[in-house]
């Protein structure tokens, strides 16, 4: 799923510039690995943690930055029912370089807005969290890459920002009551039928929301959130080498799990009609 986003995501910036394939698609064989776009540098550090970086001149002295999760809603237990999205709420409410709202501050300090420019969103088997940032200023661009580590590892889960966003994620819950809704709680059983994403809608129970004590919240962050889960992707206009060695000081020093949980048996179903917001 990694590669998949980060060529979403390069592939959006790439445009014309991407070479063409020199064989045909129809004649590759379905058993070969899809290339990877020879402009995009991968790489994957010690502790598991992927980066994806393509240099591109348009928009001019702008990167995108993102943190993408290999973990979604489809991963929770029964009584941690939208608590995959509540820990994307939670990132920006305090982590330890940016207390409470901070993100957000620093953002709007750079003339950056909420939701144009910062956002992230929850669906059945991913999270990710998504910068846009002025690339001109390389003491920009690490503080920016210091947010996205936070995210990956430092996210505070204050007790009282825990408790304020209950409220928050109720109503982003109520607002999506409606016929859509009811549609999909018709069909997703018949259309997912004997698969975990029939019950793993990213937007969760409300009861759950409400009651869930703060340390089960945490617990899935814990559990999820660790370097071999997960991948930075970085396109802008910016010197590639640059970006690879600031990655590799800000992800390279998390530490892998030391006793990693496992996925269950994966389904063949992948949608994303569930994908949820802040």
């Amino acid at each position: 799923m990694f590669l998949i986003s980060a060529f979403a995501v390069a592939a959006s910036f790439a445009g014309a510039q991407q070479p063409a394939l020199t064989t045909s698609v129809q004649d590759a064989p379905l058993s070969q690995a899809v290339p990877v776009d020879p402009l995009i540098t991968v790489g994957t550090l010690p502790n598991g943690l992927r980066y994806y970086i393509r240099a591109n001149s348009q928009p001019r002295a702008r990167a995108e930055l993102r943190l993408v999760v290999n973990a979604g809603s489809v991963l929770e237990d029964e009584d941690q029912r939208g608590l995959a999205h509540f820990v994307e709420h939670m990132s920006f409410n305090g982590t330890l370089h940016f207390p409470k709202q901070e993100v957000g501050a620093f953002m709007q300090s750079l003339g950056m807005r909420f939701g144009a420019h910062v956002n992230a969103h929850t669906s059945f088997d991913e999270t990710v969290y998504e910068l846009q940032v002025p690339s001109d200023s390389p003491a920009v661009i690490d503080r920016s890459l210091l947010v996205l580590e936070d995210w990956a590892h430092n996210v505070s889960f204050d007790p009282v920002e825990i408790d304020k966003e209950r409220g928050v994620i109720l109503e982003e819950w109520r607002l999506g009551l409606g016929a859509d809704e009811r549609i999909h709680d018709t069909q997703f059983p018949i259309l997912l039928k004997d698969s975990r994403y029939a019950e793993r809608l990213p937007i969760g129970k409300p009861e759950i929301i409400q009651n869930v004590n703060h340390e089960r919240l945490r617990q899935f962050y814990v559990d999820w959130y660790r370097p071999d889960l997960m991948a930075v992707i970085a396109v802008g206009d910016f010197d590639k080498s640059a970006i690879e060695a600031q990655i590799k000081s800000h992800f390279g020093s998390i530490p892998p799990a030391s006793s990693p949980k496992t996925k269950g048996r994966s389904t063949p179903y992948r949608i994303n009609p569930g994908r949820s917001t802040p």
